[in-house]
């Protein structure tokens, strides 16, 4: 690479560095501490996402499962899976659980009614501020509420790190894997497995003679319900496919930031899922 263009890469790193820091002094705030006592497996975690492979993953590899912690997303809570597996972490990241009523009574009711044993909530700390959720849940003692840092950092690898080791800010959380897995590197774990991480999102992707843009996105819970729908944004507006597009770029480079940090952490993410269309993290057939 030539000079000028290193030059010109260093500065671009730069001002988003920069730019970084403003956000974090902005939009971040002390985050939950992640002291978290009675954990099934200390060492080893196991993020259940919800892609469809993961039933077969429940039903095939249920000893290798049963000898780790285990970290549950999103609409988890609202499947039988959820009270089989008792995930002792759960992690929310989308911005439409709290903010859309339908959701927020789906998700946080099921958590209220099924949670019987200890668990650990993560939800971001903008969500501090919709009191709702937290009235569907404050009749269950056996959900802690940890509040986490959404907030998009990029630049210069010694100042990213520096800031996902405290808990400020993530490589852009796309999608809830991602801070899950920046969640799971800010604890003791040293090896991190991905069961239903399928990401096989790109052949699932239709436009109409309306030139509508639809998804189909399958998961664990719903493959023989699910169909295609359109993508709402946070402003609950329709995502046109270039923003489709744009975000899955963002997510699949995120993976590879998160396995640079883990690595520098001395830390593994490891890829369970098969056929996963994730090509950040070494792979492992159970």
């Amino acid at each position: 690479m030539a000079a000028t263009d290193r030059f010109i890469k260093w500065c671009g790193r730069l001002e988003q560095s920069v730019l970084s820091l403003v956000k974090v002094a902005l939009m971040s705030r002390k985050p939950s501490p992640l002291k978290i006592d009675g954990l099934r497996n200390p060492r080893e975690l196991v993020i259940l996402a919800n892609g469809p492979s993961l039933n077969a993953t429940v039903e095939t590899q249920g000893d290798f499962l049963a000898g780790r912690t285990l970290l549950a997303v999103n609409f988890c809570a609202t499947s039988p899976m959820f009270e089989r597996m008792k995930p002792q972490l759960y992690l929310i990241a989308d911005p439409l659980f709290w903010l859309v009523e339908e959701k927020r009574r789906q998700l946080f009711g099921a958590l209220a009614q099924h949670t019987a044993w200890p668990l650990h909530l993560f939800m971001p700390v903008r969500a501090a501020g919709a009191p709702q959720w937290r009235e569907m849940l404050a009749a269950n003692p056996n959900i802690t509420v940890h509040l986490y840092n959404t907030t998009p950092v990029e630049g210069f690898d010694s100042l990213s790190r520096a800031i996902y080791r405290r808990g400020l800010g993530m490589p852009r959380p796309h999608n809830v894997l991602i801070p899950s897995i920046a969640t799971a590197l800010r604890m003791p774990f040293e090896k991190i497995y991905l069961a239903g991480a399928d990401h096989s999102w790109l052949p699932e992707i239709t436009v109409t003679d309306d030139n509508e843009v639809l998804m189909h996105q399958k998961h664990f819970y719903d493959t023989a319900s699910s169909r295609a729908e359109t993508v709402k944004q946070e402003n609950l507006s329709t995502a046109r496919l270039h923003t489709i597009l744009y975000h899955m770029h963002v997510a699949f480079k995120a993976y590879f930031t998160l396995r640079d940090y883990a690595a520098s952490l001395g830390k593994q993410i490891i890829n369970i899922t098969p056929g996963s269309f994730i090509d950040a993290f070494p792979r492992m057939k159970l």
